[in-house]
């Protein structure tokens, strides 16, 4: 049989054994092992099986993904997601629509501590939700608002997407770092500014609050943020400076959160151990994926698919642009069922040979796709991000109304990625300025 045939035939079974249910690393295992047997015989698919395991975990640059998996699981036991939020909303409260402002502007700056999206949907939940209820918020702006600023976690760096995505690509995990910062930021000030039309519009949506604080409470309250300043000071001010690695900084960031917690909580109330668990927990789920998913890339590699694929769509006459809104809209759909990380090990060993074909700078590709996927956390059926905002909020809303309070900030989310695409540059500035062009 045709090595071509065969690469389809298991990109067929891959679907469906992930529509079926099956747990996304282990398919990528099973389908790219019995594969690659199939191609080069028993002797050479088991030797695959065999070494590519223990290489992909052995890799040092996957060391970066641990330690800041383990930076964000000490920052979402160390209260930095209060902190955060209480300094926003000194300073917008008073605003129209403040108090959603405020988690809005307070989970972006808490993303860079902590690059889980999950953990800040369900942080912000418990910390934002019954603020705004008691002052008579609208439910769906005020939940829809909490859930949408989770997704920051997914690009603003530390961001395990682009780690995974630098994994998978070998490309430079600091400048995929530098490229997420400004598109982060323009998300985040397109929500905000977005919040406060509609409460001025429309102000029994998010009724003005009473509380007055001064110049100085606003200004202590800044200087309550230390610890986050401190941390994004020195994970991302090295890695543009060129002081270390990124996974250099990613040991730094760990450890400097660690002594944070510590020193802000105290060692009996800082939950190290709990941290450490679900840290172990996550990084045992996400590198089982990575392995399958090398086992899955050999595969292709064997089959030739991703190169004849990217040597076809080359050929074409279909515009390059056609072909990446055609990529925009296969992510988008993959991530109204998958997350983030299967989104990534399935399609990159196929679909980054052809960006680099067609000539597009990986980089900004990345931050595309990374967009994308923030739309998909948010999007049904499954809205990872959704999900966890309505448990963490422990019934004071339901899912329904967070969906239907999650959909104008997708149109803002649609409109931050037309921006994007329109100009590379956005994305493409500080890596620039980092490494040069």
């Amino acid at each position: 049989m045709d090595s071509t045939v065969i690469g389809i035939i298991g990109i067929v079974a891959l679907l469906l054994f992930i529509l079926a249910g099956l747990h996304i690393g282990l398919v990528l295992t099973f389908v790219g092992g019995l594969g690659s047997v199939t191609l080069i015989g028993l002797g050479g698919g088991l030797n695959i099986l065999g070494s590519t395991p223990y290489a992909t975990a052995s890799a040092y640059d996957l060391s970066a993904l641990p330690l800041f998996l383990l930076m964000g699981a000490f920052a979402s036991n160390g209260d930095l997601g209060a902190i955060a939020y209480d300094a926003m909303s000194k300073w917008v409260g008073k605003l129209r629509g403040g108090l959603a402002i405020a988690s809005t502007l307070g989970a972006a700056f808490f993303g860079l501590a902590c690059g889980s999206s999950l953990a800040a949907a369900g942080i912000f939940t418990k910390i934002a939700l019954p603020e705004m209820l008691k002052r008579n918020y609208n439910k769906e702006l005020a939940i829809g608002s909490i859930a949408a600023a989770g997704t920051f976690s997914t690009m603003i760096p530390p961001s395990g997407a682009l780690i995974l995505y630098a994994i998978f690509t070998e490309e430079s995990i600091g400048r995929l770092f530098m490229a997420g910062i400004i598109p982060g930021a323009i998300t985040a000030l397109t929500y905000a500014g977005f919040i406060f039309l509609r409460a001025w519009r429309n102000p029994r949506l998010a009724p003005q609050i009473s509380e007055y604080y001064d110049w100085r409470e606003k200004a202590l309250s800044l200087l309550l943020t230390w610890p986050i300043l401190l941390l994004a000071g020195l994970v991302l001010g090295g890695i543009f400076a060129g002081w270390f690695t990124a996974t250099e900084a990613g040991g730094i960031g760990a450890f400097g959160t660690l002594m944070i917690v510590i020193i802000t909580k105290g060692l009996r109330d800082s939950k190290i151990l709990s941290a450490l668990v679900d840290c172990m927990h996550i990084n045992g789920m996400i590198f089982l994926v990575i392995i399958g998913a090398m086992l899955f890339g050999r595969f292709l590699n064997l089959t030739q698919i991703p190169f004849n694929f990217a040597s076809f769509m080359s050929g074409v006459s279909i515009p390059r642009t056609a072909i990446l809104l055609g990529f925009l809209l296969m992510y988008f759909s993959l991530g109204m069922f998958l997350d983030a990380v299967a989104i990534l090990a399935i399609t990159l060993p196929v679909v980054f040979p052809v960006v680099l074909q067609l000539g597009f700078d990986p980089i900004w590709f990345a931050i595309i796709i990374v967009k994308v996927s923030e739309i998909g956390l948010v999007t049904p059926p499954v809205g990872m991000n959704v999900y966890v905002a309505v448990s963490a909020a422990q019934g004071k809303v339901t899912l329904a109304e967070t969906f239907r309070g999650i959909a104008p900030f997708i149109l803002c989310d649609i409109f931050v990625l037309i921006l994007l695409i329109a100009f590379p540059q956005i994305s493409l500035l500080l890596p620039s300025l980092m490494f040069g062009d």
